[in-house]
């Protein structure tokens, strides 16, 4: 079993130095910050949009409060709590994606931080003593389960899913 593990962590440890950290980090958050992107800025346009046309309302509850405007100022007011009520709800969806951007970016920075971390016990496995090795082992491995016909089952400790997956074991 030991040697199964060894040749994993080796294997672990040769693609992590493949791996071109910017290209890492940016694929990492690409895809989400984008999506959030793309919705922040449909919102905030939506958000001036719902803005000015409250404004708009504004303007004309003054000329229908002095008669020249064909909406009663009731009608103009339920217009203007409706319009502010999308308002409000786009202010909250404004806010949810930006602190969700921001929780893409602080997850990319603990990536790359777990990537570091993983090459400097790259750099350290090669010449370190079998207790040593084994300690590392133990941060990388979280479980390691022998199943029937001995299929080995490793759950990692690290979320750098995206180069370890499909890596072969023979």
């Amino acid at each position: 079993m030991d040697a199964v593990i060894d040749k994993l962590l080796r294997g672990i440890f040769e693609r992590a130095k493949e791996v071109n950290e910017q290209d890492f980090i940016k694929k990492q958050t690409d895809t989400n910050t984008k999506q959030y992107q793309q919705q922040l800025t449909k919102a905030k346009a939506e958000y001036g949009k719902a803005v000015r046309e409250l404004s708009k309302w504004e303007d004309l509850m003054l000329d229908s409060i002095e008669g020249n405007c064909v909406f009663t100022p009731e009608q103009i007011k339920r217009r203007m709590d409706t319009t502010q009520q999308k308002i409000d709800e786009l202010a909250g969806q404004i806010a949810m994606l930006q602190e969700q951007i921001a929780e893409a970016s602080a997850l990319a920075d603990e990536v790359l931080k777990q990537h570091q971390r993983l090459l400097s016990w790259a750099d350290l496995y090669d010449t370190a003593a079998p207790e040593e090795k084994r300690m590392i082992a133990a941060y990388i491995v979280k479980a390691v389960t022998l199943s029937r016909g001995y299929e080995i089952q490793v759950e990692f400790n690290i979320s750098e899913t995206q180069y370890l997956n499909g890596m072969d074991l023979s």
